[in-house]
């Protein structure tokens, strides 16, 4: 698969066109998990600082995670195969195995003596410490402040003052947290199965665009010949997994600077006024994260990749052949927002149907499951999807006869 070609403008990246195409070993390939029978699988997992280079040469710097040891019948690897700096991950699990993922979390910043915490959710899954295991920080101070309506202010008088309502405590980890240095076991107990975003549960407005993000798989895979099931009741001969996803330098390169600027906090509230963090002429400068709602990204990316149209290959993901795969297969595609942005993909000249359907099927795919959870009724074809930030769908499309690649546009 390849991402498309998204044109660089000095003051804009944001509407262009993207596109990956389907090689012809991904419509012959899957990720396999031999289906193995155990307790637990478990995914040894990393998260630490590293960068991407991007197709116009421009390095950011960006946190990720990496595999480590992996317990049969787990399955753990870069969606990006690639990748020498920065990719999303891609888990795999058995359904009716229980998940560990020991997370080490080596977000150290020697530059600036900071460390960071982090957590793990699988967006759709209980476990992990979901809803047990969330952190809290005391909100900052909200001072009381003179009104600025003249309406309420009596002639001849000073303005009447507003006293803000209390604020309670602010959630920094939705999850078991990780501090930096410490290697925690995380467990999702028999998750059910289906396509799921892995995502930091830690400032996730912040450590989600820095690139804490991947894709957990439940499935009983195919086996050779023998089809997998995605669901209960939906097979699928094989998968091809295509994450969505942004990079904003300036947001990355501004977070960068902070949590490398000595005294750096997580709890101190970005202001622009004078004397505060955000006001470069402050002594303070640099000591909290930058605003999020800043966020414009410049690059957009299929599975960690930006489509560089003078080295198209380089955005290929070719996966192992899926032996004995039968001419009239049919191959998933577990589409993943893991980005702040809406994207609406859209497979090119992709068929759908069954070996019952017309001798020319119609074209686009068929509709089979939203957030992990399968649409009722019988599939419905469209020729795309829209995808919230944090969205998964499920799609099926037949194997392409003539072994051309399929363009995938946003």
């Amino acid at each position: 698969m390849s991402p498309t070609d998204h044109e660089k403008d000095d003051k804009t990246m944001r509407t262009n066109n993207f596109r990956t195409t389907l090689s012809p070993a991904l419509r012959l390939a899957g990720v396999l998990l031999l289906g193995a029978v155990g307790a637990f699988a478990q995914v040894a997992l990393t998260a630490g600082p590293t960068t991407v280079t991007l197709p116009d040469g421009t390095i950011v710097p960006m946190w990720g995670y990496s595999c480590g040891a992996v317990t049969a019948p787990a399955t753990c690897a870069p969606l990006n195969p690639a990748a020498t700096g920065w990719s999303p991950v891609l888990i795999t699990v058995p359904t009716g195995q229980s998940l560990t993922i020991n997370l080490t979390n080596n977000l150290s910043f020697p530059a600036g003596a900071n460390t960071v915490p982090t957590s793990l959710t699988i967006v759709g899954q209980l476990g992990g410490g979901l809803g047990t295991g969330a952190t809290s920080a005391a909100s900052p101070t909200h001072a009381d402040l003179g009104v600025s309506w003249s309406i309420v202010t009596p002639p001849g008088g000073a303005n009447p003052t507003f006293v803000p309502p209390t604020q309670g405590p602010r959630v920094r980890s939705f999850a078991t947290e990780v501090l930096a240095g410490a290697t925690t076991a995380l467990t999702w107990t028999t998750p059910k199965a289906g396509t799921y975003l892995l995502e930091s549960g830690t400032h996730p407005s912040i450590q989600g665009p820095m690139g804490l993000y991947g894709i957990v798989v439940v499935t009983a895979a195919p086996a050779g010949p023998t089809p997998g099931t995605a669901y209960p009741g939906v097979s699928y001969n094989a998968d091809v997994p295509l994450l969505l996803s942004e990079i904003d330098p300036v947001q990355n390169n501004a977070v960068s600077a902070a949590v490398n600027t000595p005294g750096f906090t997580e709890t101190a509230v970005w202001s622009g006024q004078p004397n505060q963090c955000g006001d470069p002429t402050s002594s303070n400068y640099h000591k909290c994260y930058p605003p999020a709602v800043n966020y414009t990204p410049l690059y957009y990316l299929f599975n960690g990749v930006a489509f560089n149209k003078t080295n198209a290959s380089a955005s290929l993901f070719p996966n192992p052949a899926v032996t004995g795969l039968p001419a009239a297969g049919t191959v998933l595609v577990r589409f993943v927002n893991a980005g702040l942005r809406m994207h609406v993909p859209s497979i090119v000249g992709s068929q759908t149907g069954t070996a019952t359907a017309p001798a020319v099927p119609p074209t686009g795919f068929s509709l089979i499951a939203e957030d992990g959870n399968v649409l009722p009724g019988k599939p419905r074809v469209q020729s795309e999807v829209f995808m919230a930030a944090g969205k998964t769908y499920d799609v099926m499309v037949n194997v392409p006869v003539g072994g051309t690649a399929l363009p995938v546009f946003d």
